[in-house]
């Protein structure tokens, strides 16, 4: 039986849709712009560095992209291509589409939030893994992860409930 290349869940367009219905100022194709493009670097610097896709899922507010066994190098420079691609769009495209700008660094710098499985945790870990034993890459890995979602907890409550920011930096602290 062949494996579907594409896996599409129901909160894929549940989270499209729910980007789109709470969009009042106007960020649904800025962040679907880049958030394409984030993906499309990924699989552009994969492929050119000889890794394969085997499959694609996509999920609420997740897209994932399903390789075979990659280099420790292969893995470093294609995860770290999204986040890359979205902060050169960031300074590119500040003056012509400002909206595309401010939504690619967002994205770029939460992908670079050093927790796992997001962009940045995936760096840190290939990083590591360069210098230190698996075991202890992995150890130093979590544990930076951990440590990174319990600062981001802690950001949450104190703006939601100190600052009175609103729910979302609780809720975006929680979600992680």
């Amino acid at each position: 039986m062949m494996k579907r290349r594409l896996d599409l869940t129901p909160g894929f367009p549940a989270f499209l849709a729910a980007v789109w219905y709470f969009d009042s100022c106007g960020i649904f194709w800025p962040f679907l712009a880049a958030m394409t493009v984030h993906e499309l670097a990924h699989a552009a610097v994969l492929l050119l560095l000889g890794g394969r896709i085997e499959s694609v899922r996509l999920s609420f507010a997740q897209v994932e992209l399903r390789t075979g066994l990659l280099s420790d190098c292969t893995e470093l420079w294609s995860t770290a291509a999204g986040p890359g691609i979205n902060l050169l769009c960031g300074w590119l495209f500040r003056r012509w589409m400002p909206a595309f700008a401010a939504v690619s660094l967002l994205l770029a710098l939460f992908n670079l939030l050093p927790v796992w499985p997001l962009d940045g945790g995936r760096v840190l870990r290939c990083a590591l893994l360069a210098r230190l034993p698996v075991v202890q890459a992995e150890h130093v890995s979590e544990i930076v992860s951990f440590a990174s979602c319990g600062v981001l907890l802690l950001a949450g409550l104190v703006l939601t409930f100190i600052k009175k920011a609103g729910l979302w930096p609780l809720g975006t602290a929680v979600y992680l």
